[in-house]
């Protein structure tokens, strides 16, 4: 019997007021955190998109992180500051001022208790208590993206290549992955084997680990500033362009292979994510468009949704059963994935 294809099905719409710069899900799945060019805050319910604005930044939010307990949630942005706020009431929890420079990426330890936060060329762990607790300074320029493997090692692109921070038992040490041009965007695989990055000269590099060899694909029409793994750590989904471009890490794979072109976007690529379990890709697009792959089945879209301005973000649930989307007019959309 041939399965039917999946598809989105569309639940509500919301709106947040103003450009939303940033989107997350809470671990439980039943809010949605976005953060806004307004500096506002708001938390969504995920049974009916009702809105509650939970606090404010100065300027605009750049960054949202939720702790992997769903106690509490971190926001930071132009106001160079980092905000805490309690979970499920919004309660502000601490404000810290790491310094004068925008503070733009932030990432918790997974299941643990401390915060990365970059801001210029600076990565610092921040304690639950708002507490300073080490800072790495030797990133090449302003970093990029950080990201977490596992609880010991952070990620950071920056200009001049990769940096690999570990930590354990309190001791701190920090592995370089030189590339003399500009990551955009930094991926781990989720087996931990290969970091990825999406450049400002068009093009993904990636180092695989351990011994940090490196490798380049070329060839895109713009920046790479959006890329995402695939749950098994096969499939690499990029943007750079008017398609998502896959590179398939399965095998001996991809040196001295053709990429997976996945057409059907009429404009550029603003956002790609994978699914957290199971192997459905989302993309959106600056053709206001919404679409539903599944890469090594089809190269066809399952499934595409026009929304009311083009898109700037794209997130799964934590199950991988819903979407939220994104728009540059403040809407929000969440839709749910159906056979």
């Amino acid at each position: 019997m041939k399965l039917k294809p999946a598809r989105l099905d569309a639940l509500w719409t919301a709106q947040v007021g103003d450009f939303p710069t940033v989107i997350a899900w809470l671990p439980n799945g039943a809010q949605l955190i976005v953060g806004a060019a307004s500096g506002e805050v708001s938390v969504l319910a995920v049974g009916d998109g009702a809105r509650r604005v939970i606090g404010q930044h100065e300027n605009g939010v750049l960054a949202v992180a939720c702790r992997a307990d769903g106690t509490r949630v971190a926001t930071a942005g132009q106001d160079c500051t980092i905000a805490q706020w309690r979970l499920p009431d919004g309660e502000l929890l601490h404000r810290s001022a790491p310094g004068k420079a925008w503070v733009e990426h932030l990432a918790f330890q997974p299941g643990g208790n401390l915060l990365a936060a970059a801001s210029a060329k600076r990565v610092d762990l921040w304690s639950e208590a708002g507490e300073a607790l080490h800072g790495f300074d030797a990133h090449g320029g302003v970093v990029a993206a950080i990201a977490w493997d596992g609880a010991k090692r952070l990620g950071a692109a920056a200009f001049g290549g990769v940096w690999v921070h570990s930590i354990a038992s309190g001791r701190f040490s920090t592995e370089a992955l030189p590339w003399k041009g500009a990551p955009l965007t930094l991926a781990w695989s989720p087996n931990g084997k290969v970091i990825a990055c999406g450049m400002q000269d068009a093009s993904v590099h990636f180092w695989r680990r351990p011994g940090g060899h490196h490798s380049q694909m070329s060839g895109y029409a713009t920046k790479v500033r959006e890329t995402s793994w695939s749950a098994n750590s096969r499939w690499l989904a990029t943007g750079g362009g008017p398609g998502v471009v896959l590179w398939d890490f399965g095998g001996k794979g991809p040196e001295g292979t053709r990429p997976v072109q996945l057409e059907g976007h009429t404009d550029r690529i603003t956002a790609v994510a994978f699914q957290r379990e199971g192997g459905h890709l989302v993309s959106g697009g600056r053709d206001w468009r919404l679409s539903l792959w599944r890469p090594g089945s089809t190269n066809q879209a399952l499934d595409a949704h026009l929304l009311g301005a083009p898109l700037c973000a794209v997130a799964w649930s934590p199950d991988s059963r819903q979407v939220a989307a994104a728009c540059e007019n403040g809407e929000i959309a969440l839709y749910t994935l159906a056979a």
